[in-house]
């Protein structure tokens, strides 16, 4: 019964938030990751994710990456990383109307430091992460009608932008498969960007086998990207070596 008040407890801190407002998407996250114990200290990591959209109907995003981490002691953890994204872009003018729709390729690395310190069964997480993303030069066809029957050619100049991320996270450890959790993050550009709240629970099937189901929402501040106010539900397997 203590295990099922402390689930039940960290999935009404979720519920607090605005999960129905009018006008928001949908989406699914899929995700596949291979991690390799160097040492003691080292891990190495490859991944794979998918995006989709418009209520999971429109395919956002493709993205590979590899990362490493260094674990400093037993609470403090070092890692850096790359991701090459692929994603489904469109612009739209003040009416609504899209007026260019393109695959673009962005470049993204990373650096972070993540604090944990464990409670009983409860371990509490902060990571800071400093995020570097450049958007290289794409030249694209520009509608100019309702029909889409004219369009001329327009480049959109390469663009880097430097976010800072800040994960607060709690776990729960309840049982030797089944760690749930709550966790929220912030991105912070030129002000603050973009607010992510997520629920869900590690599902580990064994040393070398896990899974991952959460439910996220994504609230926007600043919509340069049009990617609106989400509701997102993400899969995820990880193989251990």
């Amino acid at each position: 019964m203590k295990t099922h008040r402390t689930i039940l407890a960290m999935l009404m801190i979720v519920m607090s938030m605005p999960l129905f407002a009018q006008g928001d998407d949908t989406g699914l996250w899929g995700e596949l990751n291979v991690e390799k114990k160097l040492n003691k200290r080292w891990t190495a990591g490859l991944g794979a994710e998918y995006r989709s959209r418009d209520d999971m109907k429109t395919n956002d995003r493709f993205s590979v990456g590899a990362d490493v981490s260094y674990k400093i002691n037993n609470w403090l953890k070092a890692s850096t990383g790359y991701w090459l994204l692929d994603d489904h872009r469109y612009k739209v003018n003040d009416s609504g109307k899209k007026y260019a729709d393109y695959w673009g390729l962005r470049h993204r690395v990373h650096v972070s430091l993540t604090a944990s310190q464990s409670f009983g069964k409860f371990t509490v997480s902060l990571r800071e992460r400093w995020q570097y993303t450049y958007r290289p030069e794409k030249t694209v066809q520009r509608y100019k009608t309702k029909d889409d029957s004219e369009a001329d050619e327009h480049t959109y100049s390469g663009k880097g932008k430097n976010v800072w991320r800040n994960r607060l996270q709690v776990k729960y450890k309840a049982t030797s498969v089944f760690r749930p959790y709550v966790r929220a993050e912030s991105y912070v550009g030129k002000g603050l960007e973009k607010m992510r709240y997520a629920a869900g629970t590690e599902i580990r099937i064994n040393k070398h086998h896990s899974f991952d189901v959460k439910y996220l929402y994504q609230h926007l501040y600043d919509d340069e990207d049009n990617e609106g106010d989400r509701h997102i539900l993400g899969l995820g397997y990880t193989l251990s070596l």
